[in-house]
């Protein structure tokens, strides 16, 4: 069973898609991502909206919390390079804001 801030996490993540779904070819929610060579999970991605121009990569948080969300962001990021293009962006579910990282 899931708890409150769990639901709320998903909520956002779900709201979150909802909102910026037509800018992309296709969105995937919280995708598992694994390391090439072990095989082990190293994170999740909240949100993931593929287009022509690359991945850009959502980390959802539900209170503010933007040097945890860029830390996620960034290390994620390194294991999906080689996939072209990644954007990075941290959403705040307190303020309602998306912010484009680095």
């Amino acid at each position: 069973m899931k708890s409150r801030a769990e639901e709320i996490h998903h909520d956002l993540i779900d709201k979150l898609e909802e909102r910026v779904r037509k800018q992309y070819n296709m969105t995937m929610k919280e995708v598992e991502v694994r390391d090439r060579e072990t095989g082990m999970t190293v994170g999740e991605i909240d949100l993931v909206g593929i287009s022509e121009s690359g991945w850009d990569i959502y980390e959802v948080k539900v209170t503010d919390n933007p040097k945890k969300a860029v830390m996620q962001l960034e290390n994620l990021k390194s294991y999906l390079d080689c996939f072209g293009t990644i954007n990075l962006y941290y959403y705040s579910g307190r303020d309602d804001k998306v912010t484009k990282v680095g």
